[in-house]
């Protein structure tokens, strides 16, 4: 017997239909991330599946988890294959495709033909007992989670900052902040630079230790140099413009109605506490 009303030929687990029993589930949980200077926004996935047989496939390397992204606004479409054993995946908003709102599907696919498959889990009642499924060919759905509609905030993702700061390797003793050109070089020792490198994951606490002194430096530039030619150069024009996103004007910095300190950190967007933030996952991850 087979059930009517599916839309697949056989049966797929999912939560809106009977073809599997109560205690198979396969689903999907989203978090996000923000924006920040130092990274896009992120929509972590967390795939939960709980059916004896479907694990073995997924084990076996005959199915595996699949991300299906798509935005009707920018008819965006695109399907993201999950790393084999893992279950987690951590989507990187582009503002370029990603625009107001994104439909995200998890789904359990075939990665290879399927002959003669059987599952105990699936639904007798709707499909007898000795149920066995049709050959599954590449990308014939296994499971199916519920479409999600997750929200994206068009808001500056702080890109055009980091694009006018990059980090260099240099032979000097102490961090140098270069303003000389159309970009702003950050010279770090050598040894600085290396563990710069090796440390790159812990994004929020580099984007403290190093971008805002950095950032802080440039503004005070700004201050001393504010009768010379330089608001022609392009790092300069990207700062104003983001001063100016803050309801604020580069002349508060001038008339030192605001510190370089403290505007740095709001150009930023308050790096310390997601530092701290940072550091807190980290040891609690290594207890």
């Amino acid at each position: 017997m087979r059930i009517v009303n599916s839309i697949y030929p056989y049966p797929v687990l999912s939560i809106d239909d009977e073809d599997y029993v109560n205690t198979s589930i396969f689903d999907v949980e989203f978090t996000s991330s923000p924006a920040t200077t130092f990274k896009k926004a992120e929509i972590h996935c967390n795939f939960i599946l709980h059916d004896g047989d479907l694990e073995k496939l997924v084990k076996q390397g005959k199915a595996g988890f699949y991300l299906h992204v798509e935005n009707p606004r920018t008819a965006f479409r695109k399907l993201y294959a999950v790393k084999k054993g893992k279950n987690t995946f951590d989507l990187e908003i582009d503002t370029d495709y990603m625009r107001q709102k994104v439909e995200i599907t998890g789904l359990l696919l075939a990665k290879e033909e399927i002959d003669g498959y059987m599952s105990k889990s699936v639904n007798s009642e709707l499909y007898g007992s000795d149920y066995i499924f049709p050959t599954l060919n590449i990308g014939d759905p296994l499971a199916v989670a519920f479409t999600t509609n997750i929200n994206i905030e068009d808001s500056d993702s702080f890109k055009s900052v980091t694009s006018i700061m990059k980090v260099a390797k240099s032979n000097t003793d102490y961090m140098i902040v270069n303003p000389d050109g159309e970009i702003v070089y950050i010279n770090l020792p050598e040894k600085q630079y290396q563990q710069y490198v090796k440390y790159q994951s812990m994004q929020e606490v580099i984007l403290t230790m190093v971008i805002l002194p950095a950032l802080t430096q440039l503004l005070n530039y700004i201050v001393i140099n504010n009768s010379s030619d330089i608001d022609g150069q392009k790092w300069y024009m990207v700062i104003e413009r983001k001063i100016k996103s803050l309801d604020m004007d580069i002349s508060d910095l001038m008339r030192q109605d605001i510190s370089a300190l403290e505007l740095a950190q709001r150009i930023l967007d308050n790096p310390l506490e997601r530092s701290f933030e940072e550091i807190r996952r980290v040891i609690e991850s290594e207890d």
